[in-house]
């Protein structure tokens, strides 16, 4: 098992998970009109949808038999993607945040509503909340079975599905689109949904435009913790996409995993001429998580280091949700400077 990433404002990741990747939207979208759940189902994005209602969750189909009133959610991100689909306003019960505050730029926090259980929740935990449906990354502390067994669908965010395995392929903006698109579905809030697509595109152009790589080379690395060594975020990872589209040409994009159990050495090997380092992986800021890369054996030689491009960026806008606009625009601007 590969360990879990835990970002400073999103999803928990701890040491025997890793979650993260999905595939592209158009192959989602085709996948979800397949099962039942494109236009026609869905009353062609007019608002509502009708059940019940089939989806593709993690390659697989999960039948929604009615629109979902109440919503358990694990983690930032699936706050950040039904709020993306204007439907935060269904969260009764929030989980797996590990005390880090809600991203700043919600349109409709859903600020009142209790954390019931700040790390990964029980079977126990998730029926006792009453919800209809969970959305989140993933159980780790609860049984599949239980919740089915109970009638609570749980629906895993597409491009937290490679937990062990590549089981939907690689991580992108388009992800998080279909993500925003699919959930619109299932809550019936199909046109917020696609008002939502239609800015973080427009954004995503703009800072496309602007793109800083020019065929440069990086890496993009954090530290699970204080004693870790050096991991990276590999090819199926939406950090990958971040650096392809500002053009960089990323060191670790072979690499078919979201995250690498790379060592120092590796990035040694590769010498980028840039490095992103992602902080706050463990609750640490940038020049903590800085101090620690620079104190590895060679580090002095590297060129990133030489010529002062180790450039931090949050680990929580480096998730396959809207955050990672802002995981993008740290990447653009910082490299930009």
């Amino acid at each position: 098992m590969k360990e879990r990433l835990i970002p400073m404002r999103t999803n928990r990741k701890s040491a025997a998970h890793v979650p993260l990747a999905v595939a592209a939207a158009t192959a989602l979208a085709a996948s979800l009109a397949a099962c039942g759940s494109g236009p026609e189902a869905a009353g062609a994005g007019d608002g509502g949808s009708e059940y019940p209602l089939t989806v593709v969750n993690c390659g697989e189909e999960t039948v929604i038999e009615s629109e979902p009133e109440s919503v358990l959610t694990i983690g930032h991100s699936a706050v950040a993607l039904l709020d993306a689909a204007g439907a935060s306003d269904r969260i009764t019960a929030r989980t797996g945040e590990f005390d880090a505050p809600l991203p700043e730029d919600l349109e409709n926090p859903p600020t009142e509503v209790e954390v019931i259980d700040p790390a990964d929740p029980s079977a126990e935990t998730i029926i006792g909340a009453g919800a209809d449906i969970v959305v989140g990354y993933g159980l780790f502390e609860a049984a599949p079975e239980s919740l089915e067994s109970a009638g609570i669908p749980n629906l895993v965010i597409t491009g937290e599905c490679n937990n062990d395995e590549a089981v939907v392929g690689s991580v992108g903006f388009d992800t998080v689109f279909a993500d925003i698109e699919r959930f619109g579905e299932v809550f019936g809030t199909q046109e917020a949904a696609a008002a939502s697509t239609e800015r973080l595109t427009s954004e995503l152009s703009e800072m496309e435009d602007s793109a800083p790589g020019a065929g440069r080379t990086a890496a993009a690395v954090y530290y699970w913790s204080s004693t870790a060594t050096m991991s990276a975020y590999g090819g199926l990872s939406i950090a990958h996409d971040i650096l392809d589209r500002a053009e960089f040409d990323d060191v670790y994009g072979d690499e078919q995993s979201a995250f690498v159990e790379a060592n120092f050495e590796t990035l040694i090997d590769a010498d980028p001429e840039v490095i992103f380092l992602a902080y706050g992986v463990y609750g640490e800021d940038f020049e903590t998580a800085k101090a620690q890369l620079l104190a590895e054996p060679g580090a002095a030689d590297l060129q990133a280091v030489k010529n002062d491009l180790v450039i931090g960026v949050s680990a929580g806008d480096l998730n396959p949700d809207p955050g990672a606009i802002r995981g993008l625009r740290a990447v653009v601007e910082g490299a930009a400077q």
